[in-house]
Protein backbone atom coordinates (compact mmCIF):
# COMPACT_ATOMS: atom_id res chain seq x y z
CA UNK A 1 0.00 0.00 0.00
CA UNK A 2 0.90 3.66 -0.62
CA UNK A 3 0.15 5.87 2.02
CA UNK A 4 -2.11 9.20 -0.18
CA UNK A 5 -2.54 12.10 2.25
CA UNK A 6 -5.82 13.50 1.36
CA UNK A 7 -7.55 16.72 1.60
CA UNK A 8 -11.13 17.99 1.91
CA UNK A 9 -11.56 20.97 -0.06
CA UNK A 10 -14.67 23.46 -0.82
CA UNK A 11 -13.60 24.75 -4.16
CA UNK A 12 -11.16 22.56 -6.52
CA UNK A 13 -10.22 25.36 -8.58
CA UNK A 14 -8.35 27.68 -5.59
CA UNK A 15 -7.29 24.50 -4.08
CA UNK A 16 -5.33 23.22 -7.15
CA UNK A 17 -4.15 27.19 -7.22
CA UNK A 18 -3.25 27.08 -3.71
CA UNK A 19 -1.58 23.96 -3.49
CA UNK A 20 0.61 24.44 -6.54
CA UNK A 21 1.69 27.72 -5.32
CA UNK A 22 2.81 26.17 -1.99
CA UNK A 23 4.44 23.04 -4.00
CA UNK A 24 6.08 24.82 -6.41
CA UNK A 25 7.67 21.34 -7.89
CA UNK A 26 3.93 19.70 -8.23
CA UNK A 27 2.34 18.65 -10.80
CA UNK A 28 -1.23 17.42 -11.67
CA UNK A 29 -1.69 14.19 -12.16
CA UNK A 30 -5.21 13.86 -12.88
CA UNK A 31 -8.12 16.20 -12.15
CA UNK A 32 -11.61 16.47 -11.76
CA UNK A 33 -13.85 18.79 -10.19
CA UNK A 34 -14.20 15.99 -7.49
CA UNK A 35 -11.05 14.94 -7.18
CA UNK A 36 -7.18 15.93 -7.83
CA UNK A 37 -3.75 14.04 -7.40
CA UNK A 38 -0.40 16.55 -7.32
CA UNK A 39 2.80 13.98 -7.69
CA UNK A 40 5.08 15.82 -4.89
CA UNK A 41 8.38 14.76 -5.14
CA UNK A 42 7.01 11.05 -6.07
CA UNK A 43 4.44 11.17 -3.41
CA UNK A 44 0.50 11.63 -4.09
CA UNK A 45 -1.27 14.60 -2.52
CA UNK A 46 -5.04 13.94 -2.95
CA UNK A 47 -7.65 16.91 -2.95
CA UNK A 48 -11.39 16.05 -2.82
CA UNK A 49 -14.44 18.09 -2.96
CA UNK A 50 -16.52 18.41 -0.09
CA UNK A 51 -19.79 20.49 0.47
CA UNK A 52 -18.60 21.44 4.30
CA UNK A 53 -14.99 21.48 5.00
CA UNK A 54 -14.15 21.93 8.99
CA UNK A 55 -10.26 20.85 9.86
CA UNK A 56 -10.81 21.71 13.49
CA UNK A 57 -9.82 18.84 16.33
CA UNK A 58 -9.74 16.51 13.62
CA UNK A 59 -7.19 14.53 14.91
CA UNK A 60 -4.76 14.83 11.92
CA UNK A 61 -2.46 17.51 9.69
CA UNK A 62 -0.37 17.93 6.91
CA UNK A 63 3.20 18.43 7.54
CA UNK A 64 6.10 19.42 5.04
CA UNK A 65 9.93 18.62 5.07
CA UNK A 66 11.82 21.93 3.81
CA UNK A 67 14.43 21.28 1.30
CA UNK A 68 15.88 24.76 2.04
CA UNK A 69 15.94 27.44 5.17
CA UNK A 70 12.41 28.62 6.38
CA UNK A 71 13.54 32.27 5.71
CA UNK A 72 13.91 31.03 1.53
CA UNK A 73 10.74 29.50 2.22
CA UNK A 74 8.84 32.55 3.62
CA UNK A 75 10.45 34.31 0.61
CA UNK A 76 8.84 31.80 -1.68
CA UNK A 77 5.16 32.12 -0.15
CA UNK A 78 5.51 35.63 -0.40
CA UNK A 79 6.02 35.80 -4.20
CA UNK A 80 3.73 33.02 -4.34
CA UNK A 81 0.98 35.63 -2.65
CA UNK A 82 0.63 33.07 0.18
CA UNK A 83 1.01 34.68 3.73
CA UNK A 84 2.20 32.33 6.75
CA UNK A 85 -0.52 31.74 9.62
CA UNK A 86 3.01 31.89 12.10
CA UNK A 87 6.25 33.43 12.27
CA UNK A 88 8.97 30.77 12.17
CA UNK A 89 9.26 29.41 15.57
CA UNK A 90 11.56 27.19 17.60
CA UNK A 91 10.52 23.58 17.81
CA UNK A 92 12.32 20.38 19.76
CA UNK A 93 13.33 19.55 16.48
CA UNK A 94 14.41 22.06 14.55
CA UNK A 95 12.14 25.15 13.12
CA UNK A 96 8.80 25.76 11.68
CA UNK A 97 6.09 28.24 10.12
CA UNK A 98 2.75 27.69 9.22
CA UNK A 99 0.26 28.22 6.44
CA UNK A 100 -3.51 27.86 6.27
CA UNK A 101 -4.69 26.56 2.85
CA UNK A 102 -8.12 28.27 1.53
CA UNK A 103 -10.13 25.66 3.61
CA UNK A 104 -8.98 26.20 7.11
CA UNK A 105 -6.21 23.50 7.07
CA UNK A 106 -2.85 24.41 9.11
CA UNK A 107 -0.51 23.24 7.58
CA UNK A 108 3.67 22.81 9.23
CA UNK A 109 6.86 23.25 7.18
CA UNK A 110 9.64 22.23 9.27
CA UNK A 111 12.90 22.34 9.00
CA UNK A 112 14.91 19.62 11.10
CA UNK A 113 18.25 20.84 12.84
CA UNK A 114 21.66 19.09 11.38
CA UNK A 115 22.52 16.24 13.95
CA UNK A 116 25.19 17.22 16.81
CA UNK A 117 28.87 16.79 15.33
CA UNK A 118 30.45 13.96 17.26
Amino acid sequence: MKLVPLVYVTDMAEAISFYTKLLPASSVVTSSPYWTELNVGGSTLALHLAENVTHANDGMGLGLDAATPLEDVVASLDEAGIEPASEICPQPFGRSVTVTDPDGLVIQINEHAAPPVT
